[in-house]
């Protein structure tokens, strides 16, 4: 929001909140916009009324909003908005039941959110050329329709962290150097079983280091930690849960390396944000993730936990390797902005009303 409103010194928003639970505390977590330029308007009542309340009130929409010009949806939800353009963000197409990375439930559920936002034939945002080309085919979209809009790096994760701040971190949690790290939710398609048991195999030659897990517990987590406890692991692999970004900084910039090895990502945001911080990143070399980081991390085939521990024991134990793919990752970041990322964004709102 920052950057789009800098790059529009003209553009208003009118940022439309809907959910019930533990409002206060959830508004107070958010740095907001200037509200001369950034007005919010809330609603107190479920989320997931919301695209119930749109079939049968298909205006209700602007009796929170007032009039607007074009109405973006940001994620998945859809919203109770009729008669005006429309921007619709589609980040990937991981829940299609053809994938296996969700639940039957799961998948049912979202590709039918997905075509509701698809009627009326709104522009659409992704954010990489292989999420566009996936939206395409999966839902016979034009791809005249598609804006790709690629996601920019925090600048948290581009500043160099205070040395002493971060120990005092790390003796908070309990975290001893070496560590290998790995951001995001835990689910089947980051291929968190297949790094836990690569890891296993870098103990036996470099068995200084542990396995530092950041992130939520996402569909079927348990098949992880089940994996850490049969190899024996539980003293070697730490999972600290969800981290705000200032903490996940530090200790990213404090690690052997980043371990990104997802079978699926629409752009892989994480492998991005440890080459801005200057570690170097094993990453997936399928889907986006080729695509954003090209030279910038070391990408192995995801499948193949041969090549995920040999990829981790290159990073662990030839540093002079290890620090050359750090500084190709800081140059290739240094693309990506939120202000490219707005201009894009900007592009299609104009679209979308032309």
């Amino acid at each position: 929001m920052p950057a789009l409103l800098a790059a529009d010194p003209e553009l208003l928003l009118r940022l439309y909140c809907v959910f019930l639970r533990d409002r206060e505390r959830v508004m107070a977590a958010h740095d907001w916009p200037n509200p001369a330029r950034a007005s919010r308007h809330s609603a107190p009542i479920p989320a997931r009324a919301v695209g119930w309340m749109g079939r049968v009130w298909p205006s209700v929409g602007r009796q929170f909003l007032g009039e607007f010009d074009v109405f973006h949806d940001t994620d998945y939800a859809v919203t109770p908005v009729r008669g005006r353009p429309r921007v619709v963000t589609l980040y990937d197409t991981a829940y299609l039941r053809e994938r296996g990375f969700v639940s039957p439930e799961q998948a049912k559920k979202m590709t039918g959110i997905v075509r509701r936002l698809l009627l009326g034939d709104p522009h659409i945002i992704t954010i990489s050329e292989f999420a566009r080309d996936e939206i395409v085919e999966a839902f016979q979209v034009d791809p005249a329709r598609i804006t790709v809009a690629p996601l920019g790096v925090d600048p948290v994760f581009r500043k160099r962290e205070d040395p002493a701040r971060t120990l005092e971190l790390r003796a908070r949690l309990g975290l001893e150097l070496p560590y290998v790290m790995y951001i995001g939710t835990l689910e089947p398609r980051k291929n968190l079983v297949r790094l836990v048991r690569a890891f296993a195999r870098l103990l036996e030659v470099a068995p200084e280091h542990e396995l530092v897990l950041v992130g939520r517990a996402g569909h079927a987590h348990a098949r992880v930690l089940e994996e850490i406890e049969n190899l024996g692991l539980t003293s070697a692999v730490k999972w600290l849960g969800p981290r705000p970004d200032e903490e996940t900084a530090s200790l990213l910039q404090a690690a052997t390396c980043l371990a990104y090895p997802s079978l699926y990502e629409g752009f892989g945001l994480p492998a991005l944000e440890g080459m801005a911080s200057g570690v170097p990143v094993l990453t997936a070399k399928t889907t986006a993730l080729s695509e954003v980081c090209g030279e910038g991390a070391l990408l192995v085939d995801p499948t193949s936990e041969s090549e995920i521990f040999e990829g981790l024991k290159l990073l662990c134990l030839d540093r002079s390797e290890a620090l050359e793919i750090a500084e190709r990752g800081v140059r290739r970041a240094s693309g990506y902005t939120w202000e490219a990322c707005a201009q894009k964004t900007l592009e299609a709102y104009r679209r979308a009303r032309s």
